[in-house]
C-alpha cells in the first residue's frame, strides 16, 4: 500500500470512518519527549485493511478525533508497546483507552520473549524484516523526508497481520484469555495511563534510604513536583532532581536559607520554592504501608525466602515459555511473602491469570506445602509435595 499523508479534517474523517467500519486498525505515534512533561505528538500512523496513512498534526490535521478513536471500545487498536503513546493522548486530551491489543505484550504471552522490539516481533511472527534507520530522528521538524514517511508507515504496515498471527498462537496455547486480562488491566478504561502524583514517590531513586517522617515528606514533595511539572509542562527533573528531593525529604528545611543549603536545589526564590517548603512543613500522617519499617523477623524472613520464591517463579515461567517480568517483579514477590507471613491472601499474584500460572505454586511454597528439588534439565528447579 502507498502511504497517504493526511493534513486536514476531511482526510482524517475519511480514514477514521474506514477504521470504525472495519472495527479495527493499527496505530502508532511519533513523538519527542525531551523538554516537556507530556510527549509532543508529532505524527500518528494508522493502517486499516486497505489504507496506510500518516496523520500530521504539525501541518493541520486535528488529533482530538484520533484520541476519541483510542478511547472507542468498539474499534480494536493493534499497537506495539503503546504506553507512551497512550500517555500522550491522555495528557493532551484527557482521554482514556479501550480495546488496545499490545503486540509486544502478546508476544510475551506467546512465548516469543519479553519486551521484543517491533522489528524482532515482526520477524518472529511474520518473517518480515524491517530496515529502519530513522529511530532517532527529530519528528518535530518539517518537511518530512520520503525516508521518514516510509519509516513511520512501516511501524503500522504489518501490525494487523501480526495481531492475527499472535491471536492464533495464543488461542492454540490457551492463553488468549490471559493476554486479554492483562491488556485490560494495563490499557483498559480503568487503567492509570498518567502518573498519579500521590504515587510518584515510588519512582524516586534512593527512596529506600528514608524512614518514618522523612518518607512521609518524600511522598508529599514528590507529589508536589509531579503536579508542578505537569502544570508547567516540563520534565520533573528540571524542577528538582531525585537526589535533591531525597535530601529535602531527609532534612525537611523550614526556611529559604535552610533550603538553599541543600545541594542541587535550583528553584529560584518565589512562589515555587515557597510552595515546596509549605508542602514539606505540612507533610503529615503515617508512612506508606509498603515502605513502612518491617519487624526484624519479617525482614529476615523475606531475605531468606525471596531467592526460593524467585526460583519457583523462574521455573514456572520457563516451563510455560512466558517471560517472568510479565508475571512479577522483585517487589511483587517481597510483598507476597509479607502478605502470606501475616496470614493474608489478597495480592495481585493470587488473582486471575497470575494465580493460575504461578500464584498457587508460590502460595504452596510459602505455606510450607512443597519443597524444591533440582532437575538435570530445564527448568532445573521444580516443587514436590512436602
Amino acid at each position: 500500500m502507498s502511504i497517504e499523508q493526511i493534513t486536514d479534517d476531511a482526510g482524517l474523517a475519511s480514514l477514521l470512518a474506514d477504521a470504525r467500519g472495519e472495527g479495527r486498525c493499527a496505530l502508532d505515534t511519533e513523538f519527542v519527549w525531551e523538554r516537556t512533561y507530556a510527549p509532543v505528538l508529532c505524527l500518528v500512523q494508522i493502517a486499516t485493511a486497505e489504507r496506510l496513512a500518516v496523520v500530521d498534526p504539525l501541518r493541520g490535521a486535528p488529533l482530538r478525533p484520533v484520541a476519541d478513536l483510542v478511547a472507542d471500545g468498539s474499534v480494536v487498536k493493534a499497537m506495539h508497546a503503546p504506553g507512551a503513546d497512550l500517555t500522550g493522548f491522555a495528557l493532551h486530551f484527557g482521554t482514556g483507552a479501550a480495546a488496545v491489543f499490545d503486540t509486544q505484550l502478546a508476544a510475551g504471552f506467546a512465548g516469543l520473549g519479553g519486551s521484543l522490539s517491533l522489528e524482532r516481533m515482526l520477524d518472529q511472527t511474520l518473517g518480515v524484516r524491517l530496515k529502519h534507520a530513522e529511530g532517532f530522528t527529530d519528528w518535530s521538524k518539517r518537511p518530512l523526508t520520503a525516508t521518514q514517511v516510509a519509516y513511520a508507515g512501516d511501524d503500522v504496515r504489518h501490525l494487523l497481520a501480526a495481531m492475527d498471527a499472535l491471536l492464533e498462537r495464543l488461542r492454540g496455547q490457551g492463553r488468549d484469555r490471559w493476554a486479554d486480562e492483562e491488556m485490560e488491566r494495563r490499557y483498559g478504561p480503568e487503567a492509570q495511563l498518567v502518573q498519579d502524583p500521590d504515587q510518584a514517590w515510588r519512582r524516586v531513586a534512593g527512596r529506600g534510604k528514608l524512614r518514618g517522617e522523612q518518607l512521609v515528606a518524600l511522598v508529599a514533595a514528590a507529589a508536589w513536583r509531579e503536579r508542578e511539572a505537569r502544570r508547567r509542562d516540563i520534565p520533573t527533573s528540571w524542577l528538582v532532581r531525585d537526589p535533591t528531593l531525597i535530601e529535602l525529604a531527609r532534612r525537611r528545611p523550614r526556611t529559604v536559607e535552610e533550603a538553599r543549603a541543600v545541594r542541587g536545589l535550583q528553584l529560584k526564590n518565589g512562589p515555587q520554592l515557597d510552595g515546596l517548603l509549605t508542602v514539606l512543613a505540612e507533610a503529615d500522617g503515617p508512612a506508606p504501608e509498603r515502605a513502612a519499617e518491617l519487624p526484624s523477623e519479617l525482614r529476615n524472613r523475606i531475605k531468606v525466602v525471596l531467592p526460593l520464591a524467585s526460583s519457583v517463579l523462574q521455573a514456572v515461567c520457563a516451563q510455560a515459555g512466558i517471560a517472568s517480568e510479565l508475571v512479577a517483579t522483585r517487589d511483587d514477590l517481597e510483598s507476597l511473602i509479607r502478605v502470606v507471613a501475616e496470614g493474608g491472601d489478597d495480592h495481585p499474584l493470587l488473582r486471575g491469570w497470575r494465580r493460575e500460572l504461578a500464584g498457587d505454586e508460590l502460595l504452596r511454597l510459602l505455606r510450607g506445602e512443597v519443597a524444591l528439588r533440582v532437575l538435570p534439565g530445564p527448568p532445573h528447579v521444580a516443587g514436590r509435595a512436602g
